[in-house]
């Protein structure tokens, strides 16, 4: 009928939990530094574990029942949750139309969190060159600058699978990962991309740059419905120090192979939300849903209280072309919990 996966996790090292935890991703935020990670361990964690993103998997016969479906899934996590002892739960990173789903199906010990959007590029152009004349003036110009001071590098370019290429991706992977504070060990990120290439491999496109014959970046992307989705990149930054290998390996370039493909969107994921917003990215809210521990309850809805429209608008402020959560209902608790037909925010 439906599921969810589910895990059961103490506190200990594990780097695929980043940002998979409701904790590191959303209790911290919220409550700052009355904040008490062992307060919130054990906690049972629901959904996905990788990609930002979690959806309801549901047989479509099911599709009419769908909030009495996620009523008795997510009264069955809780039971889960207590009866393994777990001191909190959190659903993570819900896409805003699942998390519409559910918000009516909430029990009073749970609650939603903005937790930060995906962002993607929706392709109505039959070329590059449409695409460049889509973008602002000045940003026009920028991407231009950009394109020209790659092609100029020296940095030769390719084409590639997952299962070709793995070897050589893990390290300038780990540089990425490095910079941005997570802590994945080389054995550990080659078994990822190994795992993947395994189940993904046909699906897998990797843009590698090279210098004299060996890799310096390179952006791992999947192509599946239509879509073009980008996992991960990673760059030796030295060989790469002024050439943008970094906006054209994230951005330019998959655009490109996606207008050859024929794709209709290119999905940019989380973070660095400034440069995929000024590339003419859109944002879709995910959301996380949080059961915190009984001792926090109290604190935690004081914490809460009033927050709603302050989140939306901590975003629109940042992203104003992106965030309009009076028009846009993805951006509140009230706005899912009611989904109206209002239009959403220009994009």
């Amino acid at each position: 009928m439906a599921g969810l996966p589910t895990y059961f996790w103490e506190g200990q090292r594990d780097p695929g939990l980043d940002h998979y935890e409701p904790f590191g991703s959303g209790a911290r935020w919220v409550l700052g530094r009355r904040a008490r990670a062992a307060l919130w361990r054990p906690t049972l964690i629901v959904g996905s574990r990788s990609g930002y993103a979690t959806e309801l998997a549901l047989d479509p016969s099911w599709e009419p029942r769908r909030s009495e479906v996620w009523a008795r899934l997510l009264a069955a996590v809780a039971e889960r949750a207590e009866e393994l002892g777990a001191a909190s739960l959190g659903v993570m990173w819900l896409t805003s139309e699942t998390a519409s789903a559910l918000a009516p199906c909430l029990r009073r010990s749970q609650d939603l969190v903005l937790a930060g959007p995906n962002s993607s590029i929706e392709i109505a152009w039959d070329s590059f060159e449409g695409y460049l004349s889509w973008l602002r003036h000045s940003r026009r110009r920028s991407a231009l600058r950009e394109r020209a001071r790659f092609a100029a590098s020296g940095l030769g370019l390719e084409l590639t699978d997952l299962g070709s290429s793995l070897t050589e991706l893990a390290p300038l992977a780990l540089r990425l990962q490095e910079r941005h504070g997570h802590s994945f060990s080389a054995p550990e990120m080659l078994a990822q991309l190994r795992a993947q290439a395994r189940e993904l491999n046909s699906e897998s496109r990797v843009l590698l740059c090279r210098r004299r014959g060996r890799a310096v970046g390179f952006s791992l992307l999947y192509s599946w419905g239509g879509r073009l989705y980008g996992r991960l990149a990673g760059f030796d930054y030295e060989e790469t120090l002024g050439s943008d290998a970094y906006f054209n390996l994230a951005f330019y370039e998959p655009l490109e192979l996606a207008l050859r493909e024929g794709l209709r969107s290119f999905h940019l994921g989380m973070a660095t939300w400034a440069a995929k917003a000024l590339r003419g990215a859109a944002f879709d809210p995910a959301w996380i849903l949080v059961c915190p521990p009984g001792r926090v309850r109290g604190v935690w809805s004081r914490a809460r209280s009033g927050r709603d429209l302050d989140d939306a608008r901590w975003w629109q402020g940042r992203f104003p072309q992106q965030v309009d959560p009076a028009r846009d209902w993805r951006w509140t608790r009230a706005g899912l919990l009611s989904n109206s037909a209002a239009t959403t925010s220009r994009q």
